[in-house]
């Protein structure tokens, strides 16, 4: 290999990571509860959903990132499940506000169906929202996000799709980074 190639290549390794500062990035804890809505749901889940999140953005706004969420039930706060997946994602900012379109994808498990008397099962889950913020200073963001949760189980006894749930949720988001 010729020594301007070895230039040309060492420049290039060297302004590549560099270019990444000019990206942001964020991560934060999110809180969203399901709402049934009888033109809207077709199953009354009752459940609240909270976790933890973090995702990089490109200078186009592009969002990619994970989540961790854990499923707690209403009426009685027990566990009923766990996801974890990807976030994909368009943001916009303007000044100290924001508006994001994201989708987020994973698996997870949920607990046992007493309609099926069966034991708990691996589930597919599915969430595309809106989300509208404030960031109340330069590292910090507080939003807002309105969406549908789709969720279903898959393995032996459950067909894919066939049973799948899906309901409104509303919800908070607490993030912390560059913005």
């Amino acid at each position: 290999m010729n020594t301007t190639r070895i230039i040309v290549l060492a420049v290039a390794l060297t302004v590549l990571p560099l270019s990444m500062a000019c990206a942001g990035g964020a991560g934060g804890l999110t809180w969203g509860q399901q709402y049934f809505d009888s033109q809207l749901s077709n199953h009354d889940f009752q459940s609240t959903f909270s976790g933890g999140y973090g995702y990089g953005v490109t200078r186009n706004g592009q969002r990619i990132g994970g989540f961790g969420l854990a499923v707690t039930s209403l009426p009685n706060g027990s566990l009923d499940g766990g996801f974890g997946g990807l976030i994909l994602g368009q943001e916009v900012h303007t000044g100290p506000f924001l508006l994001a379109v994201n989708l987020w994808t994973g698996f997870g498990g949920l607990s046992a169906d007493p309609a099926l008397l069966t034991a708990g099962s691996l589930a597919l889950f599915e969430e595309l929202d809106l989300e509208m913020g404030l960031g109340f200073i330069s590292w910090m963001e507080v939003t807002a996000y309105a969406g549908m949760q789709a969720i279903t189980r898959v393995g032996a006894g459950h067909a894919l799709f066939s049973g799948a749930m899906y309901t409104p949720v509303l919800g908070v988001r607490v993030a912390w980074g560059s913005f």
